[in-house]
């Protein structure tokens, strides 16, 4: 028999009122989850009698599911899909071993949650044209002239050129973001744009209380910049504000 260890929770937080599995996910809900305890931290988790080897697309929804329920009702330290032990002693032995780094990273985000921000160029407003920067380019004498080898180097100018921009460009939005957002929260992480669609692809960690700020925030932005695509989704759990290694 596996057990699956959907999040960690400080045990405090499930003393101050009595709460059973029902209440925590739904009560339709066909997930059997309960609870594993210490003194002062418990592992949500359900038992699975066989360990799959390839889990399925419904394996993994069905897991975030969970996780997400009840993060929105608890501060969380959710684990990713795949966090399996062999035995009650096992996760009894986990949360002894990591209880200090588990407590600390769960009073970083007591009563917070994970918001995703992304700023994307539209398609009307290409990296090549952004912020009306494209202007006829005056090459330095090196690159003066009409062979075949200058037109090259001038084309490679080009692009280095119009690379810089936008990466100032892209700079200087994500400034004016990070200023306004550290008003908000300091735990703020950009991450790096995976593509030239991207402007910013950022993850800020709130208390539940500033939601209504963030969404202004972010509705400003869009007002600012009409031409790009503003997208804000959350709040989800705490994934990104919580790694650390267990032991």
């Amino acid at each position: 028999m596996s057990i699956i260890i959907y999040a960690i929770i400080d045990s405090l937080q499930l003393k101050k009122r009595i709460v059973d599995t029902d209440e925590l996910l739904n009560e339709d809900s066909e997930d059997n989850i309960e609870f594993i305890s210490t003194d002062t931290l418990t592992a949500i988790v359900s038992f699975e009698k066989e360990n799959k080897q390839i889990p399925s697309q419904e394996d993994l929804l069905s897991y975030a599911s969970v996780v997400d329920k009840i993060a929105k009702k608890y501060s969380i330290l959710p684990m990713r899909y795949g966090s399996i032990l062999e035995s009650y002693n096992d996760v009894i032995a986990l949360l002894e071993k990591n209880s200090e780094s588990f407590l600390e990273v769960l009073k970083k985000i007591n009563n917070k949650e994970e918001f995703s921000i992304r700023v994307l160029f539209s398609s009307q407003k290409q990296i090549s044209t952004e912020d009306g920067i494209i202007v006829k380019q005056t090459f330095p004498d090196i690159l003066q002239g009409e062979s075949q080898s200058k037109k090259y180097l001038q084309s490679k100018y080009e692009e280095h050129i119009i690379e810089e921009r936008r990466l100032h460009y892209i700079e200087k939005i994500q400034s004016l973001l990070l200023y306004d957002l550290q008003k908000i929260s300091p735990f703020i992480e950009f991450k790096k744009n995976p593509t030239t669609a991207f402007i910013i692809d950022a993850v800020v960690l709130i208390e539940r209380t500033k939601r209504n700020k963030l969404l202004e925030l972010v509705a400003a932005v869009q007002a600012m910049y009409p031409e790009h695509n503003v997208i804000l989704t959350g709040p989800w759990p705490a994934y990104n504000f919580t790694q650390m290694k267990i032991s």
